[in-house]
């Protein structure tokens, strides 16, 4: 399917569900359980009439949806649990007490837990981990459930190309033929590096304007320098560690900061629309049992030593890897010309290495510690998977229909024809400046940088070489854009919302993010087109 196939009408139809999907949450401020039907029924409409799908062609690929939709459910699902064994054993309060007796400073809590150790989740783990362990985690320290997911879905982003041990970057990689991988690592590292300092100065914005950005300066430009800097230095050398050891050593910086007088004392901000009224700077309880931070921090300790155990120790990993569960797909072709080859496995599900089973497990030793302890009482237990079972059932009916939708718009074409068009009809320089806005498009569809870039990586490079631009900027900008696109994407709002249990605000919290996101994505559009002008 070329450039050339794609009119503005068949362009116009391939935008009609996302269009709709996105009017529905923002504008209309559906549910997602009640918005994604609607899309989903739209891009089986336009797959078949328009895109020439054949019914069992979408029935296929909706079956793909509800497998890929499954697999994320068991990391929702396990990492909700973890957070409600945690709230039951009351280590939230004590997390609250020890932090204020530390550092009374919530703008340093809020840019500690969202932004530095969020950063940190994500160069060990991804898939959503980050925002599922750090919203809540943000809540228990007195931050509104609503902001508690807009600034960890906002902290993290950055870090999604090289953090989960670059796993982005690598599928990048394999499916395009770099001709220079260091150099595009390299400007991709750069472009992220000024986008990490964007989230570090929104999340203070978001905090408190711009008392809070002054305030907030020291931390931003230290913790952003070592990440970020860190990043760009590493990832030419060795990119599935360049996130990974600049979070830590920023992670410690936080710790100095934190007794350092810019912020040994609370905050100047006053009314912060972030913090929860009549909690934000105030004495916790005491805590239960005579539990320390240390033992409230277990469930997180636990669930970091089990991830790096396996992810870090290769032959560990290899090991486990091996366990899989995958199914079978045929060759798919729509009567347009667009095919979907055959696959022995597809999104093979490996239970041993899945970031599902280390929060099932982290959870299921935090309660047996906590039981004998005495802070978990009895019939604990039952409360927790009640609680558990009415909190995420609806998030799993959204994620049955928003996964199924995303796979029927990209096996029949539909995807695929939105990139096309912009590439098609934007000039050089143009083109340039939105590659960033195709990766951004690749992980609002996917919720994913790795799928991002296994969708529209080689596209990108084609077009660059077609257009003369520079590959390595382009394909650069592609993932630093796809990691922007996280922000907003439906499926990971509808993640972190679900942690919380605010799952009916998914719409506000998109149509809030959106605003970062395009500005965000503009300016790694301007360094893309930047670096195509100097280099044409």
């Amino acid at each position: 399917m070329g450039m050339q196939t794609v009119s503005f009408w068949f362009w116009l139809a391939a935008l009609a569900p996302l269009a709709i999907l996105f009017y529905l949450l923002t504008g209309r401020h559906w549910k997602v359980s009640k918005a994604a039907p609607v899309g989903f029924l739209l891009a089986v409409i336009v797959a078949v009439a328009v895109f020439g799908a054949s019914p069992s062609m979408v029935f296929l690929l909706t079956l793909k949806g509800i497998w890929q939709a499954l697999i994320i459910i068991y990391v929702v699902v396990p990492a909700l649990f973890l957070y409600l064994v945690a709230k039951e054993a009351g280590t939230f309060e004590v997390l609250r007490r020890d932090l204020l007796a530390y550092t009374p400073n919530d703008l340093l809590h809020v840019l500690a837990f969202g932004w530095a150790f969020a950063t940190f989740l994500q160069g060990i783990t991804g898939f959503g981990v980050p925002s599922l362990v750090t919203a809540p985690l943000m809540v228990a320290m007195g931050v509104t459930p609503f902001w508690a997911v807009v600034i960890t879905l906002v902290g993290h982003s950055w870090a999604s190309t090289f953090g989960t041990l670059s796993v982005a970057w690598e599928g990048l990689t394999a499916v395009t033929q770099m001709p220079n991988p260091a150099a595009t690592a390299a400007i991709a590292a750069f472009m992220l590096l000024l986008v990490n300092y964007i989230n570090g100065f929104a999340i203070a914005w978001f905090f408190g304007r711009w008392r809070a950005v002054r305030e907030a300066l020291p931390a931003v430009i230290t913790i952003g320098s070592i990440q970020g800097l860190g990043q760009f230095f590493l990832a030419p050398r060795a990119p599935e560690l360049s996130n990974l050891l600049p979070g830590a050593v920023a992670l410690g910086a936080v710790l100095v900061l934190a007794k350092s007088p810019w912020y040994q004392k609370p905050t100047g901000v006053t009314n912060s629309p972030v913090m929860q009224p009549g909690i934000a700077g105030g004495p916790g309880p005491q805590s239960p049992r005579g539990m320390g931070l240390g033992l409230a921090m277990l469930p997180y300790v636990i669930l970091i030593v089990l991830i790096l155990g396996v992810r870090l120790i290769a032959p560990l990993q290899n090991l486990f890897s091996a366990i899989q569960l995958g199914f079978p797909f045929p060759r798919m072709e729509t009567s347009r010309g667009f095919v979907i080859e055959a696959v022995n496995a597809y999104r093979p599900f490996r239970p041993l290495t899945h970031a599902g089973t280390f929060l099932l497990a982290g959870a299921l030793v935090t309660f047996a510690v906590f039981r004998r302890r005495g802070d978990i009482e009895a019939g604990g237990m039952a409360r927790i998977l009640k609680q558990t079972v009415k909190t995420s059932l609806p998030a799993a009916i959204a994620f049955l229909t928003l996964l199924p939708l995303t796979k029927v718009m990209e096996g029949s074409g539909q995807t695929l024809v939105l990139a096309l068009g912009i590439a098609g009809f934007a000039p050089p320089l143009v083109y340039a400046f939105m590659s960033s806005m195709v990766g951004m498009l690749g992980a609002f569809m996917t919720s994913s940088n790795l799928s991002s870039n296994i969708l529209f990586g080689s596209l990108q490079q084609s077009t660059a070489v077609t257009l003369g631009l520079p590959q390595t900027v382009i394909l650069a900008a592609q993932t630093a854009g796809a990691a922007v696109g996280n922000v907003f994407a439906p499926g990971n709002v509808l993640m972190a919302a679900s942690a919380t249990g605010i799952q009916e605000q998914t719409g506000k919290i998109i149509r809030l993010t959106t605003k970062y996101v395009l500005l965000t994505a503009s300016l790694v559009g301007v360094i893309a087109l930047l670096g195509a002008w100097f280099a044409v």
